[in-house]
């Protein structure tokens, strides 16, 4: 089991929640505009969970913590560290969000043909 205090250095050098948080929000913005393309109601709806999904994601960074802790080891924990902090993570974790955007964009062209 890991320590609470290697948990949270891995989680920062990985910047884990930030790619969460990236991840939920172009998921969110993608079926909003796929909603509101489509003139389906829900659209509203999916503003109100986007705009209210903060709260709840800031509830989950103790838990991602918790389930860290307990499925790695602090040698294990400071291997992905190590890892995370290599040039080409680095520049993967920079790009993720236009990474991500980029599959979404594909994925409507294709959806709306």
């Amino acid at each position: 089991m890991g320590s609470k205090t290697k948990v949270k250095e891995f989680l920062e050098a990985s910047e884990t929640h930030q790619h969460y948080n990236s991840i939920v929000d172009f998921t969110l913005t993608f079926f909003i505009a796929k909603a509101e393309k489509e003139g389906n109601p829900i659209a509203e709806e999916l503003k109100k969970v986007k705009a209210a999904y903060q709260d709840e994601f800031a509830g989950a960074i103790e838990i991602t913590e918790e389930v860290y802790a307990e499925i790695f080891n602090d040698e294990e924990l400071q291997d992905l560290i190590v890892l995370h902090t290599t040039p080409a993570i680095k520049k993967l974790r920079g790009l993720t969000s236009d990474i991500m955007n980029r599959i979404l964009k594909k994925y409507a062209l294709r959806a709306s043909s």
